[in-house]
């Protein structure tokens, strides 16, 4: 006789153990033995395709299956049954007994599960395995201390159920696993499997066959539970300076949700380099725990210091700070925008990670730094003939430098920093490095040098900057340059054709005079890094001469001679940074003759006389960085002892050092 079924055959399940359930026995079954030898009366796990052996203290008339594949019976005499598990399924056992009464089993047969079991055991004792009655699915149920264990033994038993190649392939490829170090803690290599599975492991994954797809149902109980994301984030940016740093979640949905969620970091930090350090790391722990490597962690400045919005160029409303002038009158004007990206302290908002992370931080200090610059034109000519009288200022001058034939020279201890500075324009190494300790010297000796007509001061601009953004100090003036030209037109065939001169005509107006660029940036150690850019130009006309002379055509513009420097450096507050070297050669010819004799043969060449010079101008630049910051109010707080408290200490001094000597 053949039963109904009750559950088909899981066709292509991997499962690993076999389970059988029996109903209790009401009087007819005496015991059941597995194929170990083992007898219960209860539930009782057996192997597939082994066989088990059950014995009844009553006769059996006859037996019938729900499902012959999946069970086979096979009858032992009149009190014995001899039971095959076939298929992975369940099924139903009826017996009935001589004297007419009947009896029901119920079986549900699976694969080997034993090895599973004994890692998932390792894993935490704690641990049961479980197979859910109604579903190809497994069960974790159990009470471990860490969040750690629950994660071990789902990712044991995701990969002892095991997907297909293409499945593991997939998850590896998609997560970046790196399987090729060798582990030895058993609850390491699981947690790092546990980082390699993905979707191909998940209940109802879509892109596993009908067959293949196995469900972990993963209900182990964790006695500590892991932290947040904002304790991580907190945990994580406190050594860098957060320490009055908050964060705010923002919820999207009904529940908290670390994939949709937004936060905002709230509070004040002492400057810039701690703001950026603090949003980097907490967007790659924002990033790695919902996006994985693949994050997009970038740090955009959303408002000005405003709080105005910044368009998608980054640009604020801020402008750069630019002096302009001609001749002796000077106006301020506008220049590029200020980048607030590169400076996003001064920001009231900031994006991080595509919206996912919001900061509204305040920067308590935004320096500003006083850039003082001193161009001075030295004529080097008459400064290497010049031997001023300098006892008033220091005994130790020496001539030669520092440097002799002979050597190191020696130098009395009074000797100032005026004999190094003279040493620096005539070029001696020695006395390039002794000058950097302060600029007073060098006020002193362009003084005295501007007194003999040895110098000059080109330009003694002051421009105070926010610290990360751009200064432009311009002071000169414009030539008016004519221009003509005419549009290249086409022929037939498009054929491109020639240009003629002069149709059309314009002026345009090329700058000339001293134009100063300045950046400075301060570190968290009050460090000015500061790049430099000055540039000296004037008309040529000599060089203007020359070019017409040697193309054989007057010009309609003007020859200009330019002096440029570019350099970045790292300075302490108020220390000077001297740059030198930029010289420039000026040659002139003058010619000289008698009226009427120069004509004449032969004597008028005694009659004319020509002469030429040649002049040496070098430039020195002097920049000077100062730090300014806001004044602190609590200095006003600042209380003085009284008048007649400093005169009774002083009295109870006196006393006790009079005590002292009568000893």
């Amino acid at each position: 006789m053949k039963g109904l079924p009750i559950f088909t055959a899981w066709s292509g399940l991997l499962f690993t153990a076999l389970v059988v359930m029996a109903l209790p026995a009401q009087g007819g079954l005496a015991y059941i033995e597995d194929a170990n030898g083992r007898h219960t009366s209860g539930i009782q796990s057996l192997i597939q395709w082994t066989h088990s052996r059950l014995a009844f203290d009553r006769e059996i008339e006859r037996v019938a299956v729900g499902q012959a594949k999946t069970l086979e019976v096979e009858v032992l005499g009149g009190r014995e049954l001899l039971l095959l598990a076939k298929n992975v399924g369940r099924t139903t056992l009826i017996v009935w007994y001589g004297d007419g009464e009947t009896e029901t089993f119920l079986f549900s047969v699976t694969e080997d599960l034993s090895v599973l079991k004994s890692a998932l055991k390792d894993i935490h004792p704690a641990i049961r395995l479980e197979l859910a009655p109604d579903r190809p699915a497994l069960t974790l149920r159990g009470k471990v201390p860490t969040v750690e264990f629950k994660i071990a033994a789902e990712a044991a038993a995701t990969h002892y159920l095991g997907a297909s190649a293409d499945a593991r392939g997939y998850s590896n490829r998609g997560m970046g696993a790196d399987t090729s170090a060798p582990a030895t803690n058993p609850l390491h290599i699981l947690s790092q499997a546990q980082q390699t599975f993905g979707n191909a492991f998940r209940l109802n994954a879509q892109h596993l066959s009908q067959n293949s797809r196995v469900a972990i149902i993963n209900l182990i109980q964790v006695e500590q539970l892991p932290a947040t994301l904002e304790s991580k984030i907190l945990t994580a940016i406190k050594p860098l300076g957060a320490d009055n740093v908050k964060i705010r979640r923002v919820i999207r949905g009904e529940v908290a949700d670390d994939a949709w969620d937004t936060l905002i970091l709230e509070g004040d930090v002492r400057d810039q380099v701690t703001l950026t350090r603090i949003l980097n790391v907490a967007s790659r722990l924002l990033t790695n725990a919902t996006e994985g490597a693949q994050g997009n962690n970038s740090v955009i400045a959303l408002t000005d210091e405003s709080g105005g919005l910044i368009n998608a160029s980054g640009t604020g409303s801020g402008r750069t700070s630019s002096i302009q002038g001609s001749g002796l009158g000077a106006s301020t004007g506008g220049g590029q925008d200020n980048r607030i990206r590169s400076n996003v302290g001064r920001s009231k908002l900031i994006s991080v990670a595509n919206g996912r992370l919001l900061s509204v931080i305040d920067v308590r200090d935004l320096p500003q730094v006083r850039v003082a610059v001193q161009i001075h034109e030295v004529n080097r000519n008459r400064m290497l003939r010049w031997r001023p009288d300098l006892s008033l200022v220091t005994g130790g001058y020496n001539g030669n430098g520092l440097f002799t034939l002979g050597g190191l020279s020696s130098r009395s201890s009074d000797s100032s920093m005026v004999e190094n500075a003279l040493q620096l324009l005539g070029g001696t190494l020695t006395n390039n490095l002794q000058i950097g300790g302060s600029d007073a010297a060098f006020d002193l000796l362009f003084s005295l040098m501007e007194q003999d007509g040895i110098s000059r001061t080109l330009s003694r601009p002051n421009l105070t900057v926010l610290a990360g953004e751009s200064a432009v100090f311009s002071v000169g003036g414009e030539v008016p340059v004519p221009t003509a030209f005419a549009p290249t037109g086409l022929k037939s065939g498009d054929e491109i054709g020639a240009n003629t001169p002069g149709v059309f005509s314009g002026t345009s107006f090329k700058s000339f005079g001293v134009e100063l660029s300045v950046r400075a940036m301060v570190d968290e150690d009050d460090r000015i890094t500061l790049d430099i850019n000055p540039t000296i130009s004037a008309p040529d006309t000599l060089l203007t001469q020359q070019i017409s002379q040697s193309t054989g055509s007057s010009l309609n513009s003007t020859a200009f001679n330019t002096r440029s420097i570019r350099t970045t450096t790292r300075l302490k507050d108020g220390q000077p940074l001297i740059l030198g070297g930029l010289i420039y050669r000026e040659q002139s010819s003058q010619n000289d003759h008698t009226p009427g004799l120069r004509d004449v043969p032969l004597i008028g060449w005694f009659a004319e006389a020509t002469s030429k010079s040649e002049q040496e101008r070098e430039l020195v630049i002097v920049v000077t960085p100062t730090l300014i910051r806001e004044p602190n109010g609590l200095i006003h707080r600042w209380a003085f002892p009284a008048v007649t408290d400093i005169a009774n200490r002083m009295l109870l001094l006196t006393s006790q050092r009079q005590q002292e000597r009568n000893k």
